[in-house]
């Protein structure tokens, strides 16, 4: 449901495009299970910003670039599953600030409520730390952290409250006023950079076996070749994964290759087979039994609605 709000503002639940939190992100949303992809959320777009609200109830990777024109502040509420980029965890007062054109990696727990405020790059300035491809963690006083809170506060009631209702038109010139000191902070980017503990090698060696994963995932790959990838024991790369990830290198192998089948079926597939394989998948009972425990519904099914779809908004002879 979108529409526009008395306040000038754009309001947007839609599922998928909450996982693009603005324009111009290069981002993948790797879905990790363990039941179906189930999220929720809420965006406001104001003046030229937006202000992105996301509850997931199952683990996922928000994985890829920002844009090269927005600045970003990303957080979490203090009682939800903490976010973490990298193996660093985000929210409470603890948030990431990502300049334009900057890497994200971000680990989404069962039970994460996610914010994203994200504004146009601010004119240059000999002070500013918001350089391209920067990110950097940053602690919230306390005043910080309670005014980010209540926007969050206010762009639930805004998603659960009926659109055209008093109470929502309530919530909406509340948020209003909130986000103008909210923006001028992520601007400043006043919050205090913190220290964070040096990566421990095992986590460097789950960056190394990422790329090589990116680089050969329509191959073969063992866990011996992401270990020799990475340069380390097998044991070091499963800790390594379970930190960033929650989960073994190989269920991650597996499923970033059945997010890229689905992609592939709700895009351009012509057959279930033809995307399978292309992803590696032999043995066909198997990966239908993986797709089905990951995204709730067997592959043909996904397909089949792909190509209703196409040709309910097909050109009419």
């Amino acid at each position: 449901m979108a529409g526009p709000s008395r306040q000038n503002a754009l309001i947007d639940t839609d599922a998928d495009s909450l996982l693009q939190p603005f324009p111009g992100w290069q981002a993948e949303w790797i879905h990790l299970g363990p039941a179906p992809a189930s999220y929720h959320g809420v965006r406001v777009s104001f003046e030229s910003g937006t202000f992105t609200a996301l509850h997931t109830s199952s683990a996922g990777i928000l994985r890829g670039n920002t844009s090269a024109d927005f600045v970003a502040m990303l957080t979490s509420a203090p009682a939800s599953a903490y976010p973490r980029n990298c193996s660093h965890a985000i929210g409470g007062d603890r948030c990431l600030v990502l300049g334009p054109a900057a890497n994200l990696d971000l680990y989404l727990p069962q039970g994460c409520n996610l914010m994203i405020m994200a504004l146009p790059v601010p004119p240059s300035n000999g002070g500013s730390t918001l350089t391209t491809g920067l990110s950097q963690y940053c602690e919230l006083d306390k005043a910080q952290t309670n005014l980010l809170s209540r926007c969050m506060d206010s762009l639930e009631e805004i998603r659960m409250e009926p659109f055209s209702s008093q109470a929502t038109r309530v919530a909406q010139r509340r948020l209003r006023d909130l986000l103008s000191p909210a923006s001028a902070m992520v601007r400043d980017t006043s919050p205090r950079p913190y220290l964070q503990r040096a990566r421990l090698q095992r986590h460097l060696a789950v960056i190394r076996a990422c790329e090589f994963v990116d680089s050969h995932l329509r191959a073969p790959i063992a866990l011996v070749d992401l270990c020799e990838a990475a340069g380390v024991s097998t044991r070091a790369l499963e800790y390594g994964f379970r930190d960033f990830y929650g989960l073994g290198p190989m269920a991650y192998v597996r499923n970033l290759r059945l997010c890229r089948v689905r992609h592939d079926l709700l895009d351009h597939a012509d057959s279930v087979s033809s995307a399978a394989r292309r992803w590696s998948f032999t043995h066909m009972g198997q990966f239908s039994h993986d797709y089905r425990a990951l995204f709730g519904e067997v592959p043909s099914k996904t397909l089949a609605a792909n190509q209703r779809a196409a040709k309910a908004t097909g050109p009419v002879s």
